[in-house]
């Protein structure tokens, strides 16, 4: 398995601006490779996600039956189908993908007393257009991923991490102090 890392050179902190790109598999034909890096990039956003979602939903105790995805990726069949692998829920597709603009829109019924409330509101403007079922086997290999690695790899990867930012800010001073990635 090959890695693909992206670095926010211009962020406030590395740690928080560095995004580890996973589950790039090893790549045989040239054709494939820009396909797969692609895919992966998909794969960490999902994936970025889910675990975000995963903190929140248990210190919220709340159990989504699924995840709408919206915005120019929801455009995507791939995009859509590695969101409801990756959170094992259907992803719906809503037939308006501008869900700023929706919001707004039923926002404003609400409060003018179109609707007498958000649920009929929403019930009444949006308007699902596809809806993604996982796929047992993606959602398994996808959790077994995030159980096995994903979750583990910042502390191996936040002092090459913290280093490559330390660099690409002119802290040259700081990079030789830095503890060897072999150590960590």
């Amino acid at each position: 398995m090959l890695g693909c890392c992206v670095l926010d050179i211009w962020g406030m902190t590395w740690k928080t601006t560095a995004t580890l790109l996973l589950l790039v598999p090893v790549l045989q034909a040239p054709l494939a490779r820009y396909a797969w890096i692609y895919r992966s990039i998909l794969e960490s956003v999902a994936l970025m996600l889910k675990n975000n979602y995963d903190n929140m939903r248990n210190e919220m105790n709340h159990f989504a039956k699924h995840v709408i995805i919206t915005g120019g990726g929801s455009n995507s069949d791939l995009f859509m189908q590695i969101f409801a692998d990756m959170f094992n829920l259907p992803a719906r597709r809503n037939a308006i993908n501008g869900c700023a603009s929706l919001g707004a829109a039923i926002n404003k019924a609400v409060g003018l007393g179109l609707y007498p409330d958000y649920a009929t509101a929403v019930d009444k403007m949006v308007r699902v257009k596809d809806i993604f079922i996982p796929i047992e086997s993606n959602a398994k290999r996808y959790d077994a991923m995030n159980k096995g690695i994903f979750k583990d790899l910042t502390k191996h990867n936040d002092v090459i991490l913290k280093k490559s930012y330390e660099v690409m800010h002119g802290e040259l001073g700081n990079v030789d102090s830095i503890q060897s990635w072999s150590n960590a």
